[in-house]
């Protein structure tokens, strides 16, 4: 579990979700985009980031696939995570649960 400024508990697996719904990634590059996206308020660690990403994929919402020997790396390949269709359900459920929650959805959308 992480905690936002406001102590509000988020999910790992819930915010690696929501970031993969924009687009493929590598583990660290997945951790800096929600940071960024979350102007900061939720911030993964590596610690609890790739066993959430391993988790997602065991549960068929996410696959991966290793990339090119990368010179940085020290020729080892980076993980590249992608959200799967079963994936993009989960998330889209997740994000209309936490709007709802909220009162975010139009009422049209309801």
């Amino acid at each position: 579990m992480i905690r936002d400024v406001m102590d509000t508990p988020i999910n790992a697996k819930a915010a690696l979700l929501q970031e993969l719904l924009r687009g493929e990634g590598y583990g660290l590059q997945l951790i800096e985009r929600v940071k960024k996206r979350t102007q900061g308020s939720v911030s993964l660690h590596m610690g609890n980031t790739y066993p959430a990403l391993r988790e997602l994929e065991k549960e068929g919402l996410a696959k991966s696939w290793e990339g090119e020997p990368v010179p940085e790396r020290g020729g080892r390949p980076r993980r590249f995570y992608k959200i799967t269709a079963a994936g993009r359900r989960a998330a889209m459920e997740q994000t209309e649960t936490v709007a709802d929650l909220f009162g975010l959805l139009p009422e049209v959308a309801r």
